[in-house]
């Protein structure tokens, strides 16, 4: 066997030998406060990968005292993942490969590695040069204008693009009407009522095939719409076997330039309902649009974040609803699994500061019945026995 040529560099020999946080230094990244979680550390994400909003503060996980330093962002919809390689590609300047460096963008970051593993100043630091900035302008403050007010004309456009739905399942292709028929409250009536359903291959938008859903105001003026790939399951399951080198399938798709963080989906309905009906149960709040809608039609009041963490804007609208309808309490129901329960230690902390917070379900709930369950696949019968055994 001949050797390897004198330009091989071994990342698996330097990664025991380089910590996060000699990392981060090295690339000029301040990291936001660390906390231990058993065998990990847990932060905010910091991760140069394209999300236009903050996380929660145990968004990203590293299990440090692996030699590879493992890694996962836990952020809704995200689900990042690698070794210290990917986690340096996410921080080096530049165009980065999405935490799957190849190439010249590997050769470079195992360069990195080399200079960190002796100690070595990067680059930027050896000139010491002096850069005056000139002062930033002032920022204009976030805020999602419907799409008929919208300055693009493509985008008001937009505001019916639900005429073009499919909401038959018999008239949906394979894919799409498994998705429906997997959730059985996902009925006309109630795809009209959300203003959502599959957009067909035929479409001229960016969301074709897929199933859109439509976000709308508290006033009910649309803001924007969003797509679930309805092939994301098996996409994720064959990228799983792979050597992962391609990107990460994406499960839904959010038009550029709206600011989720700003809106609480579902908030339209819940406020052009009779609540005095359910008032018992208080206002909940859950992750996915589906969660939402399918409480709806259990008679539930349920607004979702489209997160599995909250921010503060979402945290002033949801208790100034809440109080609007007369509730004393919110009702915090994520999903049941390792991302939901990751996402309780945020969002409870964050509505208990300004309302009364109740947990709808935790893993323990009915000796674990619901351990890794989702509020939109819940049966009717399911529910009731959940309502017994939380009261």
């Amino acid at each position: 066997m001949s050797e390897r040529k004198s330009s091989f560099i071994n990342v698996d020999e330097l990664m025991p030998h380089i910590s996060i946080e000699q990392a981060a230094e090295y690339y000029g990244i301040s990291l936001p406060q660390i906390r231990h979680v058993g065998d990990e550390i847990r932060m905010k994400c910091f991760l140069a990968c394209g999300r236009a909003e903050e996380t929660g503060d145990r968004a990203i996980a590293v299990q440090v005292d692996n030699p590879v330093k493992p890694w996962k962002c836990h952020a809704y919809e995200c689900q990042k993942g690698g070794n210290l390689v990917g986690l340096c590609d996410l921080m080096k300047p530049g165009e980065n490969a999405g935490g799957r460096p190849r190439g010249g963008r590997f050769k470079a970051i195992a360069a990195d590695l080399v200079s960190m593993a002796s100690g070595a100043e990067p680059p930027s630091r050896t000139a010491e040069a002096v850069i005056v900035k000139s002062p930033k302008a002032p920022q204009k403050p976030e805020v999602n204008v419907p799409l008929s007010q919208s300055e693009n004309e493509r985008a008001r456009e937009l505001v019916t693009l639900d005429e073009q739905f499919v909401t038959d399942v018999a008239a949906m292709p394979p894919e799409a009407s498994a998705y429906f028929r997997r959730r059985t409250f996902l009925t006309p009536e109630v795809c009209q009522k959300f203003s959502m359903g599959y957009l067909p291959q035929s479409s001229k938008s960016l969301l074709r095939g897929h199933v859109v859903y439509g976000y709308r105001s508290p006033t009910g003026e649309m803001l924007t719409w969003f797509g679930r790939n309805v092939r994301y399951e098996e996409q994720l399951a064959k990228w799983k076997a792979s050597d992962r080198s391609e990107p990460e399938p994406i499960k839904t798709r959010f038009v550029k330039g709206f600011h989720r963080g700003l809106e609480l989906y579902g908030e339209d309905i819940v406020r052009g309902e009779d609540v005095d009906t359910f008032k018992f149960t208080g206002l909940f709040v859950t992750e996915g649009p589906n969660d939402a809608i399918r409480l709806n039609t259990l008679g539930v009041p349920a607004i979702a974040l489209c997160s599995n963490s909250i921010t503060q804007e979402q945290v002033e609208r949801a208790v100034t609803l809440a109080n609007a309808l007369g509730f004393e309490w919110i009702t915090l129901m994520l999903d049941c699994d390792e991302e939901g329960i990751n996402g309780v230690q945020q969002v409870l902390p964050m509505l208990a500061e300004k309302i009364p917070v109740r947990l709808a379900w935790s893993a323990a709930t009915a000796g674990g019945k619901f351990r890794g369950r989702q509020p939109e696949n819940l049966t009717a019968e399911e529910w009731k026995e959940l309502m017994t055994a939380t009261q």
